[in-house]
Order: structure tokens, then sequence, then C-alpha cells
């Protein structure tokens, strides 16, 4: 197989949970949405045969009620080879789950006086490969939040010479970018002089309680960690021949351990750095790759735009607490208001739905639907969504290449609703 460092085209086109289909900022019209989100015995045999036809090894679910996390379901294994369980301790990867997650610890920055939604990124950092242009001057905080930089979402990983470059004036059109918010994540660090895991730790995750949350592969939780699987042409899943988190996360932890400083702690320099001491791969999917491959942001597994770890059940908590805004990890009334509000409107040249800071959006009656999705080297496929306006949510993970069709498929089945209608990936 042939690793991948970049979601699909699709992706910059606004694949998310909500249905697509909803023209302009239509309402979301409810089939009979059932009193609660939380699987029947009914439900939970659909969701094994949907497990079966879509040959998705592994799957955890998380729902939230009344704006509280209340179940998980686990279903499968994490290695269709060892055949180890999921249980309520398997870590997902949660792939572009992350930014919104991101996106909430700088609100809580910017609360915090740290960093502006209206200043520059350039006058904190500039990245040696960005283009000398007026318009990766103009990119602001915001302008990253609401997916409007120009700014691509990788750049070709074969091109050394690839330069970092906006293709329009930031603020005026939609660009899907994971660039961007590794940009973003380097100035957060630059302000606060905290690498991304101790960050998104100390702003969010300790005092939220969210402690099954990582921003990185951590050598004493990777027997905890799901491994990626595949379907052959034969129909049958199978596990990855490569897994890239598992391998590199490995050998960047022996680096680690030479220097006596853990893989938490690092900042951006440090897995340059790391790179460049770490010891060769020998698979053939990235044996002949050169170190600058390494520190391009989208193979980076230290990353703010894809790299977190986590239980369904902790990520349903994270949007429990953007839903309720209650306790010592509470954002500003006013940047709530921003974050679930509408600032990028959906257009035919654009996303596919609205945007908020970090979120797709979708009005419902009463309330605002909001999501996003999730999507790494084809095998961890995730998902997560809330709706203020009944005070539910429904986080799914998968490990398997066909887990977007499982979750289309299973989405509706839990919720009774029609939010569901992914970009074909």
């Amino acid at each position: 197989m042939s690793i991948r460092f970049s979601r699909r085209d699709a992706i910059t086109l606004g694949g998310s949970l909500l249905i697509a289909s909803c023209a302009g900022n239509q309402s979301v019209d409810a089939i009979e949405s059932p009193e609660t989100w939380v699987p029947d015995s009914n439900k939970d045999r659909l969701i094994r045969a949907a497990m079966e036809k879509h040959q998705v090894p592994g799957v955890g679910i998380a729902v939230v009620d009344d704006g509280e996390f209340i179940w998980q379901g686990n279903y499968g294994v994490e290695n269709i080879e060892t055949g180890k369980v999921v249980d309520n301790e398997t870590l997902f990867q949660a792939a572009s789950l992350t930014k919104p997650l991101f996106g909430y610890v700088v609100l809580r920055l910017i609360d915090d006086g740290k960093i502006d939604l209206e200043e520059r990124l350039v006058d904190t950092v500039r990245p040696a490969d960005l283009a000398d242009t007026e318009w990766n001057d103009q990119i602001t905080v915001q302008n990253v939040l609401m997916h409007q930089t120009g700014l691509p979402n990788w750049r070709p990983s074969e091109d050394e010479t690839a330069l970092l470059e906006a293709a329009y004036e930031p603020g005026t059109a939609y660009s899907y970018s994971g660039e961007a918010f590794f940009w973003l994540q380097q100035v957060c660090e630059k302000k606060t002089g905290l690498g991304l895991h101790e960050l998104v730790h100390q702003y969010l995750l300790e005092p939220a309680g969210l402690t099954d949350m990582s921003l990185l592969w951590l050598e004493d939780r990777a027997d905890r960690e799901v491994y990626g699987h595949i379907v052959t042409d034969d129909g049958d899943a199978a596990l990855s021949s490569f897994q890239y988190a598992h391998v590199h996360g490995a050998r960047l932890a022996e680096v680690a351990n030479r220097w006596g400083r853990p893989m938490r702690t690092w900042r951006f320099q440090d897995l340059r750095d790391a790179h460049a001491e770490m010891r060769p791969h020998t698979h053939s999917a990235v044996a002949d790759y050169p170190v600058w491959r390494f520190n391009r942001p989208g193979a980076g597994i230290i990353n703010s735009a894809s790299s977190l770890r986590t239980t369904p059940a902790d990520y349903a908590r994270f949007i429990a607490l953007v839903m309720r805004n209650e306790g010592p990890a509470a954002i500003s009334a006013d940047l709530k208001e921003k974050m679930l509000s509408i600032q990028v409107p959906r257009s035919e040249t654009g996303p596919n739905r609205p945007i908020g800071l970090s979120w797709s959006l979708q009005p419902v009656d009463g309330g605002v639907a909001f999501d996003h999705w999730g999507f790494n080297l084809g095998q961890h496929i995730s998902s997560g969504l809330g709706d203020t306006s009944n005070r539910k949510g429904l986080v799914m993970m998968t490990n398997g290449s066909r887990g977007n069709a499982f979750m289309d498929e299973i989405g509706p089945v839990i919720t009774g609703t029609n939010y569901w209608s992914y970009v074909g990936v």
C-alpha cells in the first residue's frame, strides 16, 4: 500500500456530517427523532450488520443527551489479527476532529489575552517556507478558524520546493486548510512557550477532565490505540500493511528517551530535530523519504489539524462542553456566539455548508447543529455532531477504510434525522 498524508480533495468541498443537500441555510427537517439517541437492541443489531456490510472491524459510538455524555457503545476489534476487542479504553484517531478541538483552545487563549482573532500570523511566526506575498501577510487567526486563508489543505508531498502560499485574498473565499491550522499551532506555541499537547492539556483537557485525550501518539498508551484496516479486492477487511502512527511514533519515542525529554512536551522545532535523528524507516512506503518530507505538516503526528487520539466518550464530553459552555473550561459568551453562528455562508463555489469558528454549521429549528468529520490515511474515519436545539450529540469513530459509508448508513438509524450526507471518498 502507498501512504497518503492528505485528505481527499473531496474534503475541500465540505465533506461533513450535516446534510449537504439542504439549499442555502434551510433548516434540517426531522424524520422521526427518537427521545434518546442511545441505540436499543434493534439499532444495536443494525450497527453490527452495517459493520459487516462495510467491513469495518472496530467502531466506538458515544451519545450526548440533555447536554451531558450519557453512553458509549463498543463494537468489534482494535486489530483484526490480534482480535483485541474495542472497549471503553480504546483510543481512536480523531483525524480532523482535532481542528474544532484546537480551535476551541485558541478561543480559550483569546479569553486569556494571549492572542486575538484579528491578529496576523506573520507577526508572531513566519515559516521558513512561506512565500513572500501580500496575501500571506494578511492571514489572521480568524481566517484560519473560518477556513478562509486561501492556503491549501496540504502542499504536494513530493515537491520540496513547494512554498506555503495563499491562492486568493484571505477572508474572501473558503479553503479547507490543515496547513493553516499547523501554522496557527506554531503561533500558539510561540505565544505560550508550550508544545501542542501541553498547551491543549493546560487550556482544555485538564480543566474539562478529558483524561483520555492526547495530541500525539504516546508510548505508554500505544496498546490502547486502534490499528488501521483496508478492504481487499476480495471485499474482506485486512490489517493495513503499514501502521504509520505506531511505527513512526515508536521511532520518535526512541529519540525522546535519548534526550530525556518526553514527547508530550515537544514543540514543532523538537519534532523537526527528532526527525533528523530518528532511526530510518524500512517500510517501502516511507523508506526513501528525506527528512523534509517528515517535517511537512501533513506527515506530522503532533499536529493541531489531525493528530488527536481519544475515546469516543471523551470527544462526546467535549461536544457537551461546547453545547453547555459551563465550568472551568468554558469560553466567554461572545466567543461561543461567534463559534456557533454562521461566519461564512454557504456558496456554490465554497463550502457545502456554512462555517462558524472551526465547526461546520446547519440551522435547525430552535438552534444550530455543529459538526466535523475526520479522515486519516483512508483508514481512521470519525465524526462528531452536536445539536443545540435538543441538546443531543453523537460521536462515531472507526478503524476501517469504509468507515464513512458505515456512518452514512448508521447516523440516521441512531438519530432518526437526515443530518447525514457525506461527500463520497
